[in-house]
């Protein structure tokens, strides 16, 4: 696995370690805020031929729906 690869896990459990936090403070805004950064590195992933799958799941594990995951032609 790529450094960045490994940089972008590190990054995916940070978020998910800080949506379980907010969800347990009752913080709905910053779960909102915090599922978005999850999207957000995942479509940095795409971006970086890395693949998207392992970060698709978290987020519907978080969510319960499956994410959007654009196409390489919509960037």
């Amino acid at each position: 696995m790529s450094e960045f690869a490994d940089q972008l896990d590190t990054r995916i459990d940070d978020v998910r370690h800080r949506i379980h936090e907010a969800r347990s403070a009752g913080d709905d805004f910053l779960v909102e805020n915090l599922i978005d950064d999850l999207q957000n590195l995942m479509e940095l992933a795409g971006r970086n031929d890395v693949d998207t799958g392992p970060i698709a799941e978290v987020i519907q594990a978080e969510t319960g729906a499956l994410p959007v995951i654009p196409s390489p032609e919509d960037h």
